[in-house]
């Protein structure tokens, strides 16, 4: 069990999971080296860098899933409702601008 401060103040609890992986001797070895060059322990680097692997992963699940709603072309009413937003915008900067 790993107890941390949050900003908030106060403890949290962070439930820690020992495991034992295999990876390439090559990875290990450059690990290992930047871990003692940072003084950051070898499990706080894994564990970043396995969080930023599934960071990217949600990200590019979340770009997919944009890119799928907006390959589709705008329906009449969408375009429609652009034009009436542009018009609206034009007419609010000529106001504030003096055009």
């Amino acid at each position: 069990m790993c107890y941390t401060y949050s900003r908030k103040g106060g403890i949290t609890n962070m439930s820690k999971v020992k495991t034992a992986i295999s990876i390439q001797d090559y990875l290990f070895q450059e690990m290992d080296a930047l871990a003692h060059k940072t003084h950051i322990p070898r499990s706080n680097l894994f564990e970043k860098a396995v969080g930023d692997f599934l960071e990217r992963q949600k990200n590019q699940q979340i770009l997919k899933e944009l890119n799928a709603v907006y390959s589709t072309a705008p329906s009449t009413e969408e375009k429609r409702w652009q034009r009436g937003t542009r018009l609206s915008h034009k007419k609010i900067l000529e106001k504030n601008n003096g055009y």
